[in-house]
């Protein structure tokens, strides 16, 4: 009996056996083949673009593109832009994922800076009053400022009264006693103006008209003098003989003329 028995046991397995290398076999599962992370950027001052197009899967396609920019900021997407907030270096990490699962990540470390020059500063006005002397004054408005670089190509004055000028030093005269408000508007090699403006008080000293001197008396005086005097007194007598001389004439004329007229 117990022999029958372990021959049916021997027996079952081998049927089992059989039956097993009869069955069909199952094909081994492919291992899937990870993705290629890669991406360039492109830095605008504090403003990156970052683009993973570059990025490739071998064995099927990417379903996601996860960003870590470094600055504690997260991002989506193939093509993302990004702005940082300060100067620096950052190391920003893309992960991309692939239609099976598969991950793969690529850092690179990412400089930005602010490079954009400031505006050019303009030029600076500036009036000097040289000399004042009654109603003319010299200014001048050489000492007026530009960037560096840069050349102030006009100054036009407006002296207050309705007059103007232009030039670096200008020479202007009033017409008339006062305060005038002067103003100096440059204007530099890009354009840029500026103005100032200064009061200026003229005053014209009345000088009173110089009267001739009178006539020395008492023979009092330069010798050049005196002797004008005394010429023109000595003219006098000689005009007044002579006149003497003529009136006498002419009484002895009328007398000489009555005595031979006619009866």
């Amino acid at each position: 009996m117990a022999i029958v028995a372990a021959m049916a046991v021997v027996a079952l397995i081998v049927v089992v056996v059989g039956l097993a290398s009869l069955a069909p076999k199952s094909k081994p599962q492919s291992v899937n083949e990870l993705p290629v992370a890669n991406f360039v950027f492109d830095v605008n001052n504090l403003t990156v673009e970052f683009n993973a197009s570059a990025s490739i899967d071998p064995d099927g396609s990417i379903a996601n593109y996860s960003w870590s920019f470094g600055d504690e900021s997260l991002g989506h997407g193939a093509v993302i832009v990004h702005d940082f907030a300060d100067n620096g270096t950052y190391t920003t990490e893309l992960t991309v994922t692939d239609d099976k699962g598969g991950k793969n990540s690529s850092k690179k470390s990412v400089s930005v800076s602010i490079t954009v020059e400031p505006a050019a500063s303009g030029p600076e006005a500036l009036i000097e009053i040289v000399s004042k002397d009654n109603w003319t004054v010299v200014l001048s408005g050489a000492e007026s400022k530009v960037r560096e670089g840069g050349q102030i190509v006009s100054y036009a004055w407006d002296f207050g009264d309705g007059s103007t000028g232009t030039g670096d030093v200008v020479t202007h005269t009033y017409e008339t006693n006062g305060t005038y408000t002067v103003v100096l508007t440059v204007t530099d090699d890009l354009g840029a103006t500026n103005n100032t403006s200064v009061s200026i008080t003229v005053t014209k000293i009345w000088v009173p008209p110089v009267e001739p001197p009178e006539p020395p008396k008492n023979n009092a005086g330069p010798p050049g003098l005196l002797h004008a005097i005394e010429d023109h007194e000595e003219r006098v007598d000689q005009n007044e003989h002579l006149q003497n001389s003529l009136d006498h004439l002419i009484i002895n004329l009328e007398r000489w003329l009555d005595k031979h007229a006619d009866p």
